[in-house]
């Protein structure tokens, strides 16, 4: 989504936009009101010259190194995609390879933590443009605590990363005349364990605002995030987060102020901060202000001049 945001933005700026996807299924891509052409990446079956290609994940890297006809090549780096992959699997090796190109490439990301790594790591001066939001798409509401309190876990359970199985040994130890669970996942189902009262699953984005907008209290527990968008999501609809700090979400949440963090593991405290949120008024009051201020520093409308630098600025070394 945050590649096809970069695309609309380009092209409300007047550039030509095409998207080169991995497989021949469609033909145009619409998204947020813009439609864009979509080719296929089969060299073979293009002919022409491209100013500027960007990938957006390490397998379209190749692109880049094989197809001749290109002016500019950028690697839009989203997340150290070397951790996708457990020790032992190839794709570990190959992800990593890909911070390496056999070509010149421009690197830029939409993480501060990915810029620190890329330089360090792989000696790469990396341009960066802050992840935003479309705060029309999550309006805001009070959430009322007088009664049954809704908690939403949010992450595919069958990534390692994302560590579901802390939420639902959180949430499981909840008492569940009091806490309702709902379970959001694109494409795992939840394991039988898991105390789950709704599954909600494959839900639109554009439908996710509206179960943010039910449930009270967001936790997160991933340890591996690039930049990491429910806790923002979340705030900006006025509702609450619980979660583990990482590389990906330390950029912009603030414990006490826009949220409540707790340590990796440490279940009893998330228990805690789920307890504290629920009978601590002032701390709702607090974490609820300073939430709706970061979704609105985050707005997209206020950032797309940081994103066309990105790619518009011309002969930039």
């Amino acid at each position: 989504m945050v590649a096809l945001r970069h695309g609309i933005i380009l092209q409300d700026a007047g550039v030509d936009v095409v998207l080169l996807n991995v497989d021949y299924k469609s033909e145009w891509c619409e998204y947020e009101g813009h439609k864009i052409p979509v080719l296929g990446q089969n060299g073979k079956m293009l002919e022409g010259r491209f100013d500027k290609v960007v990938a957006t994940m390490w397998p379209t890297v190749s692109f880049l190194e094989n197809y001749p006809n290109i002016g500019q090549r950028y690697y839009l780096v989203q997340n150290f995609e070397t951790d996708f992959y457990e020790p032992g699997d190839i794709l570990k090796i190959r992800a990593n390879s890909k911070y390496s190109p056999i070509v010149p490439v421009k690197f830029i990301t939409i993480s501060k933590w990915c810029q620190e790594w890329l330089q360090e790591r792989f000696g790469h001066e990396t341009l960066y443009a802050p992840n935003g939001i479309d705060q029309s798409t999550f309006p805001h509401l009070k959430r009322d605590f007088s009664g049954k309190i809704r908690i939403l876990i949010e992450g595919d359970c069958g990534v390692y990363y994302k560590n579901v199985d802390e939420s639902f040994r959180i949430t499981n130890a909840l008492n569940p005349e009091k806490f309702e669970v709902w379970y959001m996942s694109y494409s795992a189902e939840p394991k039988s364990w898991y105390r789950v009262d709704k599954f909600l699953h494959q839900v639109p984005y554009e439908k996710v605002s509206e179960v943010y907008a039910q449930c009270h209290i967001l936790l997160k527990t991933s340890f591996l995030e690039s930049f990491s968008y429910p806790p923002l999501e979340m705030m900006a609809t006025g509702g609450y987060a619980v979660v583990v700090p990482n590389d990906g979400n330390r950029e912009y949440l603030r414990d006490n102020e826009n949220c409540l963090l707790y340590p990796l593991g440490e279940t009893q405290k998330a228990i805690e901060a789920i307890h504290k949120i629920c009978v601590d008024e002032s701390l709702r009051k607090r974490l609820y202000e300073g939430g709706l201020q970061t979704a609105k520093a985050r707005d997209w409308e206020k950032i797309q001049g940081e994103i066309l630098e990105l790619y518009l600025e011309e002969n930039r070394d």
